[in-house]
């Protein structure tokens, strides 16, 4: 017995369509984020589940909850699933039914998702990446703040890593007593 779960996500509420492989009936539910116990919907389902979503960008949170609950989750296109639409007309409950109708018939545009592990290392490499960015800013702030008051620079100071030398200030006051 599997359940079929068709999920039109947005960043404050969700509509998902789901069906039960034995008894074939198809059911309806919006769920609003911040009064509705998402978890609990999805935890209520204790066979075998796949849910379906399109991508986009909030979807973080409800992959890693739909993961812990135990079930298979697949991120479509958004664009081969809009184009798969027979009617051109749209709104959440048609577009969870049509994501619904496409896991049935196993017709669901998927997108490759890295996994947990990869996901995490991807992420920490952005953030690393973000530091050496600001790093790099905040010295050449400084380089251009030496150069614009006139201080001499007589050598080069590392800065520990081996990476970026620091330039040393000889004397700071020297230049400020010439004017």
């Amino acid at each position: 017995m599997t359940v079929y779960i068709g999920v039109d996500l947005h960043a404050r509420q969700q509509t998902a369509a789901y069906m039960n492989t034995s008894d074939g009936e198809i059911k309806g539910r919006e769920l609003h984020h911040q009064k509705d116990d998402v978890r609990s919907f999805y935890e209520q389902f204790g066979s075998e589940v796949i849910v379906g979503v399109e991508a986009s960008g909030y979807t973080s949170w409800f992959e890693e909850m739909v993961e812990a609950c135990g079930h298979r989750l697949l991120v479509g296109d958004a664009a081969e699933i809009r184009r798969l639409a027979r009617r051109r007309q749209k709104n959440d409950r048609r577009d969870a039914e049509l994501i619904l109708d496409l896991l049935m018939h196993n017709e669901f545009p998927q997108l490759y998702r890295y996994s947990p592990e990869s996901r995490e290392v991807l992420r920490q490499l952005r953030f690393r990446h973000k530091l050496v960015k600001l790093r790099t800013i905040i010295l050449n702030s400084l380089s251009r703040a030496l150069d614009q008051c006139g201080a001499v620079v007589t050598g080069e100071v590392s800065d520990g890593t081996g990476t970026r030398p620091l330039r040393a200030v000889a004397s700071l006051a020297s230049a400020h007593d010439t004017t």
